[in-house]
């Protein structure tokens, strides 16, 4: 039976030379000769090469004391007392003939140390248990020889260093298709000289760390930047089923994608890019939130934005939504929000942040990123208003896929601008019903629908409380002063409450002159009520005020969300959030530009030539050509009443468009 090695024993080879074990971490050894001089090379050999030299009378052993007397650390400790209650029974019905590894023989020990040992029937699987014996057994049935020590971890490297190492490997080693480790670490090396001359936080780490950091990296990474989609969308899919989950919002994936497309907003005008924030729930592939926003970074506001649809149905046809139990983001600007960390509290969702440039942290999302791309802005075919056939998104230039490709710019990309927000808005809804409604190849043949019914079915998702959620959505915060009628105004809405009206008067009574400015939380794409909190002097704690009303707004105006821009008419151009709606296509815009000039020459220039004229002569022929001729008359100006009218009639016409689209949302 073979012992195992411990750190000072003695071994010798077939010519009598001793070696002394000098290392020893379960896996490898090394061994160092007898007496050992400064020369001298030691022999590394794996644990199993040593085992065989044992055996095969190579070496000879001579075990030290330490066998039998060998100090245990605390962690080995606490191992064997794990393990003692399992190999003491097991031993127990091996004696009396049962297989040690065979399920039956396990399951009855697991019964036997749950009801002696009050030990859950789960608390170890077979194959565990099956080790553990395994290791007693080597061991010459000695419970605490069968523990090993732990491996030591080895030394941290900086956080600077180890960052600078992490961004050089996906900048350059991914990416560039260097395949030779020597040559990569050539211009590693070149690089981390060339920033230790602005930043000598930076270290150069070892060619063996270089090596070991590459070779760790995930194969997934590569294909992921190698531009293959059929690989791609297969490593996803690997990846997918790595990940299990058992009911509907028991995970759900978030990521936002900008896209190299333009849309004509409502005054004709070609609008910056389009972002996406897409939410997918990871069991039955449903994007239970999809939402767009124009010439907009990612921030807190459509982070936030698309954390809310996730409460909501988007329509009728796209009815998934409820409390998810985890959310799975990046790290990016808005995602890392304190303000989103904050609502996944208040509403009982846990936030988990995958590490950035990781997109394999969440394949789901990812996945479905690529198949909106490629099947819906790239594939689908649409027909145009006069019947023809059109493939992929009116205006999309499509994603760049390598390095030598260059990007389309933004001027591009405006210029190819011909859909309407509102009819891609239809497009986006129609490709997501027949998405949900679609065989998929994930889900063993079925829909995205079918799988949430059946889900939902068998364990109802937690009812959504919209009082709580609207609430917690409070994020942006403002101060303004208390009025003496109890109002506050946020953004050009007031906001009024008898509560506010008590506070104010019992703040006076206290201190009449104190000032009186509030804290005052609020959604801004819900103006329909604010959250204040008033601290005033000579009260111990605060008082905090829920659910104040905006005084602009009706009963049933208060029935569903209205956003701050729209209350305010915003008429300046700036980008507007918006959701996904549910129209038919009628047009495509023909964008006007002007046509090019070929270069000849035209007739009037001819004639003029001929003339012999001088530049002053043509322009004074010119202005007497055209001095006669009525200039023409300016616009008389807008009155008052003018833009007042018509930014009501603004506010209505949105406030009925709005109310179209989420009435549904908003139903019980």
């Amino acid at each position: 039976m073979l012992h195992q090695p411990v750190i000072g024993d003695i071994y010798y080879d077939q010519e009598r030379r001793s070696f002394s074990l000098a290392y020893y971490d379960g896996l490898q050894v090394l061994l160092t000769p007898r007496p050992h001089s400064p020369g001298d090379l030691g022999l590394h050999l794996s644990k199993e090469a040593l085992d065989e030299q044992v055996e095969s009378g190579a070496f000879t052993p001579q075990y030290s004391l330490q066998h039998d007397i060998r100090a245990l650390s605390r962690s080995q400790k606490k191992e064997i007392e794990k393990r003692r209650p399992y190999i003491e029974e097991l031993q127990v019905l091996v004696k009396q003939g049962a297989g040690p590894t065979t399920a039956a023989t396990l399951n009855r020990l697991k019964q036997i140390v749950h009801d002696k040992y009050h030990i859950g029937l789960s608390k170890f699987g077979h194959s565990t248990i099956a080790k553990w014996w395994k290791a007693y057994k080597e061991a010459d049935f000695i419970l605490e020889n069968s523990v090993i020590e732990r491996k030591s971890q080895p030394k941290r490297i900086d956080e600077p260093s180890e960052l600078f190492l992490n961004t050089f490997a996906t900048n350059h080693w991914v990416k560039s298709g260097v395949e030779n480790v020597a040559a990569g670490y050539r211009l590693y090396e070149k690089a981390v000289r060339e920033t230790r001359m602005q930043n000598d936080a930076i270290t150069l780490l070892s060619l063996s760390t270089f090596t070991r950091r590459v070779s760790e990296f995930n194969e997934f990474e590569v294909i992921l930047n190698s531009g293959n989609y059929s690989a791609i969308k297969k490593a996803l899919r690997t990846l997918c089923k790595k990940i299990v989950t058992r009911r509907v919002l028991e995970r759900v994936e978030m990521d936002r994608v900008s896209l190299n497309l333009a849309l004509i907003d409502e005054n004709g005008i070609p609008s910056g890019n389009v972002s996406m924030y897409i939410a997918i729930d990871c069991y039955s592939r449903y994007p239970v939130s999809v939402t767009f926003e124009l010439g907009t970074n990612e921030d807190t506001e459509g982070t936030v934005r698309s954390f809310k649809r996730i409460f909501e149905k988007t329509s009728s046809e796209l009815s998934a939504h409820g409390v998810p139990a985890k959310i799975v983001v990046d790290n990016g600007s808005g995602y890392k929000s304190e303000a989103l960390k904050q609502i996944a509290q208040r509403v009982g969702a846990e936030l988990i942040k995958a590490p950035s440039n990781e997109p394999w942290r969440k394949p789901f999302v990812e996945s479905f990123i690529g198949t909106l791309r490629k099947e819906f802005f790239e594939g689908s075919p649409f027909e145009g208003p006069n019947g023809e056939v059109i493939i992929g998104v009116p205006g999309y230039k499509g994603k760049r896929t390598t390095k030598k490709t260059k990007p389309p710019s933004d001027e591009t990309i405006k210029k190819a601008a011909r859909l309407e927000v509102k009819e891609f808005g239809d497009l986006l809804h129609d490709f997501l019903v027949d998405y949900v409604n679609q065989p998929h190849s994930g889900l063993h043949g079925k829909t995205p629908q079918q799988v949430w019914n059946e889900s939902i079915e068998k364990q109802p998702p937690i009812p959504v409380n919209k009082e709580q959620l609207f609430i917690a959505c409070h994020y942006l915060e403002a101060q303004p002063k208390l009025m003496e009628r109890g109002t506050v105004q946020v953004n050009k809405q007031v906001f009024a409450d008898v509560r506010l009206k008590q506070c104010y008067l019992d703040a006076k009574t206290l201190n009449p002159n104190q000032a009186m400015s509030v804290i005052v939380k609020y959604d801004p794409d819900d103006a329909r009520w604010v959250t204040v909190i008033a601290r005033f002097g000579g009260s111990d704690t605060p008082q905090t005020i829920q659910k104040v009303e905006n005084r602009a707004l009706s009963e049933d105006e208060l029935a569903v969300p209205i956003s701050f821009d729209e209350l305010n008419a915003v008429t300046d151009g700036l980008p507007r959030r918006r959701d996904i709606a549910t129209r038919k296509i009628k047009r495509l815009v023909n964008q006007k530009s002007r046509r090019q000039r070929s270069g000849m020459e035209v007739e009037s220039a001819k004639k003029n030539a001929s003339k012999g004229l001088s530049v002053t002569d043509r322009i004074s022929e010119s202005n007497k050509r055209y001095a006669h001729r009525p200039l023409k008359q300016n616009r008389p100006p807008i009155k008052q009443e003018a833009i007042k009218e018509s930014s009501e009639t603004s506010r209505r016409v949105n406030t009925d468009l709005r109310a179209e689209q989420q009435t549904m949302q908003w139903d019980e």
